[in-house]
């Protein structure tokens, strides 16, 4: 049995698919996958698994279900005394032998890329299996690591049919494996060599995709744009056979692109393609020290010329060498700047196997001692300012990553902070110091919240502001109801007249997917005027014009 737990129901594991689909192609053996999420109850996971009575269990192991899975097979081996414990995976590959010995339980670790080992593991004398660390006569055996797979395609498609068609579940997949950058807090920085599938089985895998009606796919590829001629033919191939609704979402790297790379986005539909960016941090002090070089005007460039139509995020970390507080506020609002529509605020992880280990002493961290090991505070960042960044990227994700405050933030940050940092960082503490954090909020509360954090400013220009707010409120969705701070007024029999003229079914019909309101201003032409807006709510999105 393969077992993959992972961070949420609509994630798929990867791994376990391979390893099941490359075994039963070029063996008899028959495997099968246990599949669940950390956030489901541990016994009933070690009831799912110990019920089977399988021969042998792999694990697959990172660093959001270490902790889970060593306690299920600690009570795995209380009911299956026979069974083989194998784990794999990053979290186990740079510690196998401690791991072992702290854990008797525990009886083999597969070290690397697994296919070939899980297959020979299965099918041959353990004497004459690579890769794997086991116990014999009481003592734990390595003999040596096995060869990486040169030929990828070999490797059959990891999805069933019927799990390309699951709309409800991300579909990871990857044309290539290993990254040839060295950046110091990544675990891919370890293998230097880049593998590729075929181009024409790439193709072939992602049409199975497309056929199936896959709402996301995720590249799992560590950096997709490596090679021009070979992602922009397949990206011209995904254009070719474009379908709505699909997502495909890579890991890129915006430095790189030329004219031709960026002419070329600019016929992509909007949503079929996601980027996601690693600018990390613009001090050039901890660039260097991490070994990423980001060329910061060309980037800025880049994303400004395509993120019209591409779903852009952009991620920062905080706790690198070099960078304070202060230049970590600089580093958000040079990509604030870019008006990406997710600004991915993450925190330095020292990890097993990574270099960035050798700076733990050197630059005073302190850090988790167990998944997700997490920096703490090191001699540029104080622990109580890595606390304040954490209240900053939650009032991040409130009013900037749910794109729900566009029109208001805007205002604010325009009009009464010398930098986007500086508001959210105020916000924060406004939710720091009334508790907000630690309730379940509405979605109206979360405005009702700003509107109370711009009063207590003592902000002028309020009535601007509440026309800003009233218009991202109304872009929502059809409301049931109106806040006390929103002036409404309706021309009804203007509403009337426009809805007679849409191509909607009946008249009620319209009334239900649409709204009007009256504002003193015209954003459709960004000047101050009266003007009646309608409001269409269709297909998840809201469009609107003025009458």
């Amino acid at each position: 049995m393969l077992v993959g737990i992972n961070s949420k129901y609509v994630h798929t594991n990867l791994a376990v698919r391979y390893l099941k689909r490359f075994t039963e192609a070029y063996s008899d053996e028959k495997i099968e996958i246990y599949e669940s999420n950390i956030n489901n109850n541990l016994m009933k996971m070690v009831r799912d698994i110990g019920e089977k009575e399988p021969e042998k269990i792999f694990f697959s192991t990172y660093i959001w279900n270490k902790e889970i899975i060593f306690k299920i097979t600690k009570e795995l081996r209380k009911v299956l005394k026979d069974t083989l414990i194998i784990l794999g995976g990053p979290e186990v590959s740079y510690n196998p032998c401690e791991i072992m010995e702290e854990n008797p339980e525990i009886d083999g670790v597969i070290i690397g890329e697994g296919e070939k080992i899980l297959l020979n593991y299965l099918t041959k004398d353990i004497k004459d299996v690579k890769g794997i660390y086991y116990r014999e006569d009481g003592k734990i055996k390595f003999n040596g690591y096995e060869e990486l797979i040169e030929n990828l395609d070999i490797i059959p498609f990891p999805y069933t049919d019927e799990e390309v068609s699951d709309i409800h579940k991300i579909m990871y997949y990857e044309s290539s494996r290993g990254c040839p950058f060295s950046c110091s807090y990544c675990m891919s920085s370890i293998d230097k060599t880049v593998r590729y599938f075929s181009v024409e089985r790439t193709k072939k895998d992602l049409k199975r995709f497309i056929d199936a009606g896959t709402k996301l796919v995720k590249f799992v590829d560590r950096t997709f744009n490596l090679r021009k001629e070979r992602y922009l033919e397949i990206w011209k191939f995904l254009l070719e056979n474009y379908r709505e609704n699909i997502t495909f979402h890579f890991e890129i790297n915006a430095n790189i692109f030329d004219d031709e790379v960026l002419e070329f986005l600019k016929k992509v539909p909007r949503k079929f393609f996601q980027f996601e960016i690693g600018v990390q941090t613009i001090n050039p002090k901890s660039m260097e020290n991490i070994k990423r070089n980001n060329i910061l005007d060309k980037l800025s460039h880049n994303v400004k010329f395509i993120n019209k139509n591409i779903h852009l995020h952009l991620d920062l970390i905080a706790g690198l060498p070099y960078e304070d507080y202060e230049s970590f506020g600089k580093s958000f609002d040079y990509v604030y700047d870019t008006g990406c529509e997710m600004i991915q605020l993450g925190f330095l992880k020292i990890l097993k196997g990574t270099e960035m280990v050798n700076n733990v002493e050197k630059f005073n961290y302190k850090f988790l001692d167990f998944p997700p090991y997490e920096v703490l505070s090191n001699e540029f960042i104080s622990y109580k300012e890595i606390c304040r960044l954490k209240d900053i990227e939650e009032a991040v994700d409130l009013y900037y990553n749910s794109n729900k405050f566009k029109h208001s933030v805007k205002f604010i940050v325009d009009n009464f902070y010398e930098s986007p940092f500086k508001f959210f960082e105020a916000v924060g503490d406004y939710y720091k110091e009334k508790g907000y954090f630690d309730i379940g909020n509405r979605e109206t509360a979360v405005f009702n919240y700003l509107v109370d954090f711009y009063r207590e400013k003592g902000f002028d220009k309020e009535k601007m502001f509440l026309e800003c707010l009233k218009m991202d409120y109304l872009l929502l969705g059809k409301p049931g109801f109106y806040p006390e701070w929103i002036d409404s007024f309706k021309d009804k029999e203007k509403y009337k007249n426009a809805l007679e003229k849409m191509n909607f079914r009946t008249l009620r019909e319209a009334y239900k997917n649409t709204e009007i309101e009256r504002f003193n201003y015209n954003f459709l032409e960004n000047k101050e005027e009266e003007t009646d807006i309608i409001f269409i709510y269709e297909k998840g999105e809201t469009k609107y014009f003025s009458l």
